[in-house]
């Protein structure tokens, strides 16, 4: 675990370079060089970066910790998370994001944040929807997903409960790009065929609202999926 709270800033800054980054673009301009250069090197001796080509990038190690360093506090908040996952549906289609930030940089799913503490689930849906769309909605929850990541080692680097809310009504103008994706809307049939996509758990979702939307299975039916994905590009 990292404890100073400028590496933890220095590796939150890298995971939105997806070609890795120079010394200058990562530089802090309110550090000094000395300080930010020693604690930029620990970042490489304890193997969260590594440096080749004259350019710094993340490595796995760093990959699997900088997914849990919170972007705003930029502490880093434990193993297990509850988080929620946003699930819009108009006309057919739903609300999809393409990832700009390691860990999965380029990967597509459904919008998602983490509940905040004291807060509630249909809140956070909705306030995280505004903040990362700028739409806003009322959910409802349609179910839940227990998701346990591992490497290709077998060690276990994410770890979460997700609640899945679903809404067809929503309102404002979309937001197609924000510092963590670009947005945009696509046709539930279309979903599956989309290169790079959070497997199992969007198939899962599409599937399960799909179910719905035909009225074969009541939207009073919750369902309730633990999964352990495949390792992938991390």
């Amino acid at each position: 675990m990292i404890e100073h709270e400028l590496q933890r800033t220095i590796l939150n800054k890298i995971k939105f370079m997806v070609g890795g980054a120079r010394y200058g673009e990562l530089k802090l301009l309110d550090i000094e060089n000395d300080l930010f250069n020693y604690h930029l090197q620990q970042l490489v001796k304890n193997e969260y970066l590594e440096k080749k080509d004259g350019k710094y990038w993340l490595t796995l190690k760093g990959k699997s910790l900088v997914t849990n360093i919170d972007d705003v506090t930029k502490t880093v908040f434990g193993g297990y998370k509850v988080s929620v996952y946003m699930c819009p549906v108009i006309d057919g289609k739903v609300l999809l994001y393409r990832r700009l930030k390691h860990p999965q940089y380029g990967y597509v799913g459904l919008t998602s944040g983490k509940i905040a503490f004291g807060e509630r689930i249909l809140e956070t849906a909705s306030r995280e929807l505004l903040e990362e769309t700028g739409l806003v909605a009322d959910f409802e929850i349609i179910g839940n997903l227990r998701q346990i990541r591992k490497d290709g080692e077998g060690k276990v680097i994410e770890d979460g409960l997700f609640y899945v809310c679903f809404t067809d009504k929503v309102e404002g103008k979309l937001t197609e790009k924000g510092l963590e994706g670009e947005y945009f809307w696509t046709e539930l049939d279309k979903v599956s065929a989309i290169e790079k996509i959070f497997k199992p758990s969007v198939e899962i979702i599409i599937k399960e609202v799909k179910l719905r939307l035909t009225v074969e299975v009541d939207w009073q039916t919750k369902f309730i999926y633990e999964l352990e994905p495949a390792p992938e590009a991390y």
